[in-house]
């Protein structure tokens, strides 16, 4: 994964030369995400790695949610980045670049949930993804809880908990599934999720209360930490 986006940064180099001076005199990682896609379009390589480095994990872990196969994840995720370079120069700050970027990664998984449908395939859907202890990718309930009683049991249940938030979304419709995902784990706001999936606001909120609902009875047991 690391390689790809490596790969779309350097490609973002060749294609325009390196600026090493920020225009605004402020170091990279202290610029507003749409003064860096600004900074990328006039070809500060740097601008696009600080963006690469913000919303990577970000986009692969919705990506992931999204599809179920983390190597299709992280091709999906490459090609949302490799996006931002090739619509560099259009880009206008119009609304958060949150909005933008994760547009751009819906209707790319729009187009995986659509070639699947026309050419269904077989899924490896939880081979190698959230197995390793200290795998970045994998989202876990239980970082979140500020409890003591972390031991042997809880860091079993953690994996448990993970593997059952992952399954129990499996079960959701396309369409609850994203506004849940970008809501509770993208924590964008219903406005966004609007926004990124052109859908009224009510119809989002709807979505999202109706895929809790449905979720509720799947992580029952698992109450005490999701």
């Amino acid at each position: 994964m690391a390689e790809g986006l490596g790969n779309v940064v350097e490609m973002r180099g060749r294609q325009q030369a390196l600026r090493v001076v920020d225009p605004a005199g402020l170091p990279i990682r202290e610029r507003a995400d749409e003064d860096l896609m600004l900074d990328h379009a006039q070809g500060v390589v740097e601008a696009f790695e600080e963006l690469v480095r913000r919303h990577q994990k970000g986009v692969l872990n919705y990506t992931f949610r999204m599809v179920q196969n983390r190597q299709i994840a992280e091709e999906l995720t490459q090609e949302v980045f490799i996006a931002l370079v090739r619509n560099a120069q259009r880009y206008q700050p119009t609304a958060k670049f949150t909005t933008y970027l994760y547009t751009i990664a819906s209707n790319i998984v729009s187009k995986e949930w659509l070639r699947r449908k026309r050419r269904p395939l077989l899924f490896s859907l939880s081979g190698g993804w959230g197995k390793g202890k200290d795998s970045e990718d994998d989202f876990d309930p239980l970082e979140h809880v500020g409890d003591e009683r972390a031991d042997v049991m809880v860091a079993f249940q953690r994996g448990e908990v993970s593997e059952a938030v992952n399954t129990a979304l499996r079960e959701l419709p396309e369409h609850q599934r994203e506004a849940f995902v970008l809501r509770r784990f993208q924590d964008l706001s219903y406005e966004e999720i609007a926004d990124v999936t052109n859908t009224p606001i009510g119809t989002v909120k709807s979505r999202v209360v109706r895929a809790e609902r449905a979720l509720r009875p799947l992580l029952d047991r698992f109450r005490e930490y999701v």
